[in-house]
């Protein structure tokens, strides 16, 4: 009762922001955005709150479970928002980002809330997975909010269009730069998370050394990485993708393989994190008294 009227509170701050970007478009003046980065600012402190809540329960968190592991990876979106709003302060990209950060909340209450495994040798290995991937998802999801942005400013610019005049985006060079610094940046997250969920999962089988390659997160999340690599290689070779629309495509490419991963990591068998379960001893059911032969011997 407590967790869920905490996610709340800061969930309905953010949506207090994300409504004062919207009468932004018709109305700005320093009151409205003094109120959006208050609402904003107060989602952020009761969401720490929250986490911090949720560490004193349960050591191994904020990525305890699938549950945390969203509501973490909002946190971060969040800081990303409020530094942007920093140096953009009257830019219009809240109308972009916040949607993402309540969409990440939002999945985070259909998520499980079951502990992960706990890594046993070295348990480590675990934690750094965990925050790889969770860095990688945002980078990816932060390149796919700029490739989107930069599809829209484009459009405007090439169209000559003053009907969103209200609506201010940054610069194409600027978003540009995001998408493409985005997709290498991604590309080692989420490989570096590939890498060592494999040797937690190792480590914690210990002489069972096996890894389900053919389980569809596993599956999933290498298809993810072997497309990111491709992508940025391609980027790298080919000039004219690294800046235009190209790039910005890319971007949301990427973005529907990583929606496509956490689909099946949300409501799939997540076997990469989860641990084995431990065996239990089987019972006998039969008497533990020796048995007698009709010989009158025993067996």
């Amino acid at each position: 009762m407590d967790s869920g009227i905490n996610m709340f509170c800061f969930s309905a701050s953010y949506g207090v922001a994300l409504a004062l970007e919207f009468s932004g478009l018709w109305a700005r003046n320093r009151i409205g955005r003094f109120a959006l980065l208050f609402s904003a600012i107060a989602g952020l402190i009761a969401h720490t709150w929250y986490l911090g809540r949720r560490v004193a329960e349960m050591p191994a968190a904020p990525l305890a479970s699938q549950q945390d592991w969203y509501v973490l990876a909002a946190w971060v979106v969040v800081i990303v928002y409020l530094v942007l709003k920093l140096y953009y302060p009257r830019s219009s990209m809240g109308l972009f980002i916040l949607p993402a950060v309540l969409a990440l909340v939002g999945i985070s209450r259909f998520a499980t809330k079951t502990p992960l495994a706990t890594f046993q040798a070295p348990r480590v290995w675990g934690q750094v997975h965990g925050v790889l991937l969770m860095l990688g998802t945002v980078t990816v999801l932060v390149g796919f909010l700029a490739g989107l942005m930069y599809l829209i400013q484009s459009y405007r610019l090439k169209h000559k269009q003053s009907s969103w005049g209200r609506l201010q985006l940054p610069s194409l060079e600027w978003l540009g730069k995001v998408n493409s610094r985005s997709l290498g940046v991604a590309t080692l997250f989420v490989g570096g998370g590939f890498f060592t969920g494999v040797l937690s999962r190792l480590a914690h089988q210990g002489e069972q050394n096996f890894v389900p390659w053919t389980d569809p997160v596993v599956l999933s999340l290498a298809a993810m990485f072997v497309w990111l690599m491709v992508a940025e290689c391609f980027r790298l070779v080919y000039p004219a993708a690294r800046q235009g629309q190209k790039v910005a495509y890319l971007t949301i490419a990427a973005f529907l393989f990583l929606a496509l991963v956490l689909a099946v990591v949300t409501w799939g068998d997540d076997s990469l994190h989860m641990g084995a379960e431990t065996e239990e001893p089987s019972v006998s059911t039969e008497s533990e008294e020796p048995k007698v032969s009709t010989s009158g011997g025993r067996l």
